[in-house]
């Protein structure tokens, strides 16, 4: 084996990941300044808050009941029909 590729290749390998680490740090040197300008502007445009809406009352749980029964007897009647 020739010790001369040797060194090329490991030479290769840490320029290639010099460059990873390099875009890294700069995108999350970017990441962070956008944040920063994000909340900035947030200050001056705020997002609309959405009003809740009144959610409707349940139904009287006998109703409710009641329909649950009905609904388990139809399918236990489809069932001995099949």
């Amino acid at each position: 084996m020739n010790i001369e590729l040797l060194k090329a290749g490991c030479l290769i390998m840490i320029i290639g990941m010099g460059f990873v680490y390099f875009f890294i740090f700069i995108m999350i040197c970017f990441m962070e300044a956008t944040s920063k300008l994000v909340k900035f502007f947030s200050k001056y445009f705020p997002e609309e808050v959405e009003e809740e809406k009144a959610t409707p009352k349940k139904r009287n749980q006998q109703n409710n009941d009641a329909e649950i029964a009905l609904a388990i007897a139809c399918a236990a009647l489809r069932n001995k029909k099949a």
